[in-house]
């Protein structure tokens, strides 16, 4: 028997999360498909819907809570806030995680995102433990990130990168080594029958006919993903074609789900555009969708909802945002258009709509691409091993 992969190792993973979003589900997913011999013990935090902890729980994975928020260098009230109640309970965060480091004796400790890194530094640097950072969103390379890094660096032995773009950016704030790796993230891939026929879930939810063309946008609700521009190009779809439905999802985040319902009202799409609130279930929502558009204005770490959404049948067209062009064969796989640009995305969806055939061949070749080199299975294997390499 070869005793180092037989070998139990120990995984505190640190992933602070208010909300479950595309992190978050990614972390579970690789976690839950690992082999038994990563034994996880989760520290969360207390600022939380209680999402996050009942999935842990119905895993069976055990968990622990301690109050671990985050700083901010922004100046407004809610930041300013935030900050505050994080520096207050700081000293209660050490004092948990180092009661629970003494009695768990992790093997690693596993951190979802730089900013659990930069909040326990102090105590990483100091225990001269094994440290894997999982980089999901780095931080822009302006002179202050990049000093940030340097101090960061010095209690982290591993990172990992979900995306090619990841790793570049990730470089832009200082050296990395050959010890960190590229792992992408994964989805699980299921019986498809192809041509699919799509789920009537919002058709009988919202009293559409079956022959209209849905199109979907799921995801954070913040300015940086984009939700004007997609119902920009709404407005510009809905004034040459009578026949397309849009269908927003995701938790309704203030101040931009106001922002939304004014700018629905604005453009006289009431009748055009609906709500499908928090699905648990990511797959609900993309299978009752023909099209899915991500419109982000920022560079996604990976975009987990373009993979998600091809796995189950539907057509994406995406901005070209960070790792989305890394899933996205342009006119192979999918479609990838200019950030900012609603008229680039309402030309595409017009597109699509117009064309039966392209669909069918777009979604059979991005199915393919999914089962090649995003199958979940295959990524939680390689990230078992980088997670294990050096214990």
């Amino acid at each position: 028997m070869n005793t180092a992969k037989s070998k139990k190792v120990k995984v505190l993973a640190i992933v602070p999360s208010a909300f479950c979003f595309g992190l978050q589900n990614l972390t579970l997913d690789f976690f839950k498909n690992v082999s038994p011999r990563i034994q996880p013990w989760f520290l969360n935090t207390r600022w939380n819907d209680g999402e996050f902890p009942r999935r842990l729980h119905a895993m069976g994975i055990p968990h622990s809570a301690t109050w671990l928020g985050m700083f901010s260098r922004r100046l407004d009230f809610y930041n300013l806030k935030m900050t505050l109640h994080c520096l207050i309970r700081l000293p209660i965060a050490y004092w948990d995680f180092v009661r629970l480091y003494r009695r768990f004796r992790p093997d690693v400790i596993y951190l979802a995102n730089h900013h659990e890194m930069i909040l326990l530094w102090p105590l990483l640097f100091l225990l001269r433990h094994k440290v894997v950072c999982h980089m999901h969103d780095p931080p822009p390379p302006i002179p202050f990130q990049r000093m940030s890094f340097a101090i960061w660096r010095m209690a982290v032995n591993r990172f990992l990168f979900i995306s090619e773009s990841v790793r570049k950016r990730t470089a832009l704030l200082g050296p990395i080594g050959p010890r960190d790796k590229l792992v992408m993230n994964g989805v699980h891939v299921s019986k498809l029958n192809l041509p699919r026929e799509r789920d009537a879930r919002f058709d009988d939810q919202f009293g559409w006919g079956q022959d209209v063309v849905i199109v979907g946008m799921t995801g954070q609700m913040t300015a940086t993903k984009g939700h004007e521009d997609f119902l920009m190009a709404a407005k510009l779809i809905a004034g040459q074609n009578s026949k397309i439905r849009f269908v927003i999802g995701g938790r309704p985040l203030e101040p931009m789900f106001s922002r939304i319902k004014e700018l629905v009202k604005e453009y006289q799409l009431t009748d055009r555009v609906a709500f499908s609130g928090w699905l648990p279930a990511p797959q609900d929502f993309f299978s009752a969708i023909d099209i899915l558009v991500l419109a982000s204005r920022h560079d996604e770490g990976f975009g987990l909802v373009v993979a998600e959404a091809m796995e189950r049948g539907a057509v994406v067209v995406a901005t070209r945002s960070g790792g989305a062009v890394e899933i996205i064969e342009d006119g192979v796989s999918g479609f990838l258009v200019s950030k900012n640009a609603p008229s680039e995305i309402a030309e595409r969806v017009l597109e699509l709509c117009s064309n039966p055939e392209i669909r069918k061949s777009l979604v059979q070749v991005g199915r393919a691409r999914l089962e090649t080199h995003f199958n979940l299975t295959t990524q939680a294997s390689v990230f078992e091993n980088e997670l294990t390499r050096y214990v």
